[in-house]
């Protein structure tokens, strides 16, 4: 029976993680790659675990005309859009291989999701959290409570 959920944005030097339970956030974090693996171990027995892994691989491409910036611009989002999803496979990777459940789950989308990521005051608002918080781990809670 799944008790918590574990919502994860990974990103190359810190994610965003989110603990879950029902529709109450627990916890926010925003954790390097090694402390969020002891950091998921320390939240209970696998089994009672679900963990939603933002997918960053299901974001498209830059290409051309579709993206108004700067060449330099540009290739600068896209390596950093490669090192998010290279990380999240390997987070995947490693906590399948720990024996947690993983599901993928598409970066969300849409003006609620654009507005609870910008806006602190907002996402708790619809969130009910009552803490600090940056964007990293408001992308974390809203993969975990909408993903």
């Amino acid at each position: 029976m799944i008790k918590l959920t574990i919502g994860i944005d990974p990103d190359f030097v810190k994610s965003g993680v989110a603990v879950v339970q029902g529709k109450t956030i627990i916890h926010l974090e925003s954790l390097s790659f090694v402390d969020m693996f002891e950091y998921i171990a320390a939240a209970g027995p696998k089994e009672n675990i679900l963990i939603k892994l933002e997918n960053p691989s299901a974001i498209k491409p830059l290409f051309g005309a579709k993206v108004k910036n700067k060449r330099a611009v540009r290739e600068k989002i896209c390596q950093d859009v490669g090192k998010c999803k290279a990380t999240g496979s390997l987070i995947q990777q490693v906590l399948e291989s720990q024996g947690y459940k993983v599901k993928l789950v598409t970066p969300l989308k849409g003006p609620v999701k654009r507005e609870a990521k910008k806006s602190d005051k907002y996402f708790n608002q619809i969130t009910g959290w009552k803490g600090r918080s940056n964007e990293d781990k408001r992308d974390a809670a809203l993969v975990a409570l909408y993903g």
